[in-house]
């Protein structure tokens, strides 16, 4: 295993010397083009090895309305990728020995049924709490009714029901779970959800442009939008209902700092650092990390990634530890369609790969 890392570092280390701007941009450029020119992608794309900048660039525009273009600079709606922050300080708060990774959730939420007991912190972190995703997020708006999104209707009532699944065998994607996380980081920390990330997370990792969007559209953020018959519309979306799940606004810059934290002593520990990027079960994105999904890619290196979808906005964020390298992709046109981005990795690793 050692051999074969150092052939990998070998490898990289001579493509790299290989490899001018130009020809990094131009794999870049030759990926986007397609899902550019069909209006499937608008945005920002950075990669980056070992620290590096190979590329840092920005296509189509941030507010069509305006023409305003989109730059390397500007903040763009994360959606799910904004649970990695979500867990980083559950982990940082774990660190402080303020909770404990298998606590029960019923120790930092009132009120929480009986029958769900079993559910612990580390079982809403690998989404596999066992709990129906709708009856939780009725038994969070009965409680806070602060989390229900559209003020003309009244929330459904809250039926108990019990678990689905014993918590920990089965993967069940679900946004809920980090809102409660959440409020558990606040419980646990004795100060607002907000305050904790703000000053845990995003501070010491100096990401000073990533933060929630609680009700007008941040200065500067792009504009979402969605594909529609007559070509693209606006897409403005409220997210006071995913707190912690898909709430933040960030930068390519902040996500490219946000992914050397997993090699940093100094913001976690290695032991917790390694839980997160442990696979706690496999589920329909690959082995579950906590806000990590992992998998192989077809060069054979381990991948560690998250995307987030909605409100007019994708985002893609990953690792390939083995290779130092990370790649993030922001864009405010929300299309379903992705494939392209799974093949623009693919090209960049068989890039940095290659002898020349």
């Amino acid at each position: 295993m050692r051999v074969a890392l150092l052939v990998v570092i070998f490898s990289v280390s001579a493509a790299m010397d290989g490899q001018t701007p130009q020809r990094w941009e131009r794999v870049v450029d030759e990926a986007v083009a397609t899902p550019l020119r069909e209006r499937r992608f608008s945005g920002v794309v950075l990669v980056e090895q070992e620290g590096r900048t190979l590329v840092r660039k920005a296509y189509g525009l941030a507010d069509r309305e305006r023409s305003i273009p989109n730059t390397p600079e500007t903040p763009f709606m994360i959606m799910s990728v904004s649970k990695q922050f979500t867990a980083a300080l559950i982990l940082r708060l774990a660190a402080q020995r303020r909770l404990g990774l298998h606590d029960r959730v019923s120790d930092y939420l009132a009120d929480w049924p009986p029958g769900w007991d079993a559910v612990t912190i580390h079982h809403l972190l690998t989404h596999s709490a066992g709990t129906d995703i709708d009856t939780t997020y009725f038994w969070l708006v009965r409680h806070h009714p602060e989390y229900w999104a559209d003020f003309a209707e009244t929330p459904p009532p809250y039926e108990p029901r019990p678990l689905t699944n014993p918590p920990g065998t089965t993967f069940l994607y679900s946004n809920i779970g980090y809102t409660l996380l959440s409020r558990i980081a606040a419980a646990a920390g004795g100060r607002p959800f907000d305050e904790l990330i703000r000053d845990e997370v995003m501070c010491p990792l100096d990401m000073m442009d990533t933060m929630p969007e609680r009700g007008d559209r941040i200065a500067g953020r792009a504009r979402g939008y969605r594909r529609t018959d007559d070509g693209l519309a606006s897409w403005e979306q409220r997210t006071i209902d995913i707190v912690g799940a898909g709430d933040l606004v960030s930068t390519v810059d902040d996500l490219a700092k946000w992914d050397r934290a997993p090699s940093d002593e100094r913001f976690l520990p290695a032991s917790l650092r390694a839980v997160m990027l442990t696979s706690h079960l496999t589920g329909k994105y690959g082995g579950t990390g906590y806000a990590w999904f992992l998998r192989t890619g077809k060069s054979g290196h381990a991948i560690q990634f998250h995307t987030g979808s909605g409100a007019g906005f994708r985002a893609f964020n990953y690792r390939l530890p083995e290779l130092g390298l990370t790649v993030v992709v922001l864009s405010n046109i929300g299309e379903s369609e992705s494939s392209w981005v799974t093949e623009l990795l693919d090209a960049i690793v068989n890039e940095l790969v290659a002898v020349p």
